[in-house]
């Protein structure tokens, strides 16, 4: 983790993506931020488990975000299917499949309009407006831990505030490569179930210590304690871990799967400079929401 800004929280009217990266505790933050993340998917493991997936995540925050966007507070499946299309997020069989598997767990169910009976759209459970709501206040007590900020505070006080935010949001995390096709290491664990859940506790459970020889170290002591509670096979995820050693982001500082994990600071860097990418579009979309 290297790079290092001075940082005026009293200057800070929003915070960039490059002042959120440089933040002198950027990483201490992040790691409650993940901490955070963890806790929410023990609590809700049934809705958290919709985000799972990066192409998941990107196609629930879509379908939430047009939930939100419509004065009936429903979702018309045809819509959902050209939009997920339209932002090249999933094909329409794929989208079809994670909506139905949405209705399948109740995370969203069928409506049926009073002007038309044959018409059924979806209607998000209140878990999963819940569940939402939770997702923007981590990023929101994140970004006032970054800047002393009172953002929280505005945004509990106000329910309105999450159908004003969550759909610009949603719209600039959509317009971002990064969140969008995320490279590197970070990618290839994005793309597999639970592969965000995976960094967060790799993330949540590095110490304070400074990286030596380029490498950080964990709390995580085994492939199993790093695989418990995630919907992920320890074969899978063995895998995944394997092409990571070999590039070079990650190792053991023994026995291979059964020792101390370390994490490269490269990697490091591009969880950071990942979530300091999403924190800075939250972060816009939060001043301009509550300007207005």
């Amino acid at each position: 983790f290297s790079v290092r800004i001075a940082f005026s929280p009293s200057l800070a009217l929003m915070l960039t993506a490059e002042m959120i990266s440089g933040h002198p505790e950027a990483l201490p933050i992040l790691r409650q931020q993940a901490a955070a993340f963890i806790e929410v998917d023990r609590a809700s493991p049934r809705v958290a488990g919709i985000f799972g997936t990066q192409q998941r995540y990107l196609m629930a925050q879509l379908a939430s975000a047009m939930v939100f966007r419509n004065p009936e507070g429903t979702l018309h499946l045809s819509r959902f299917l050209e939009a997920a299309v339209a932002h090249r997020i999933a094909s329409r069989n794929t989208a079809h499949d994670f909506i139905r598997e949405m209705e399948k767990y109740g995370v969203v169910r069928a409506h049926a309009s009073p002007e038309d009976k044959r018409s059924k759209p979806l209607k998000m459970a209140d878990d999963t407006v819940r569940l939402l709501g939770i997702w923007v206040s981590i990023h929101l007590q994140t970004l006032d831990t970054l800047d002393k900020g009172n953002r929280m505070a505005t945004f509990s006080a106000d329910p309105r505030l999450l159908t004003r935010l969550h759909p610009a949001i949603v719209d600039r995390l959509l317009a971002s490569a990064r969140s969008t096709s995320p490279d590197g290491t970070f990618s290839l664990f994005t793309w597999m179930n639970d592969g965000g859940l995976v960094m967060d506790k790799m993330i949540a459970t590095l110490n304070d210590e400074p990286p030596e020889d380029g490498r950080m170290i964990t709390g995580i002591s085994s492939i199993d304690a790093l695989a418990t509670a995630l919907r992920v096979t320890k074969t899978h995820l063995s895998r995944k871990m394997a092409q990571a050693e070999e590039a070079g982001s990650l190792g053991w500082m023994g026995r291979r799967g059964t020792s101390t994990l370390w994490l490269a600071a490269s990697f490091v860097d591009e969880y950071v400079a990942y979530q300091a990418d999403k924190l800075a579009r939250i972060d816009e979309v939060y001043v301009a929401s509550t300007r207005s």
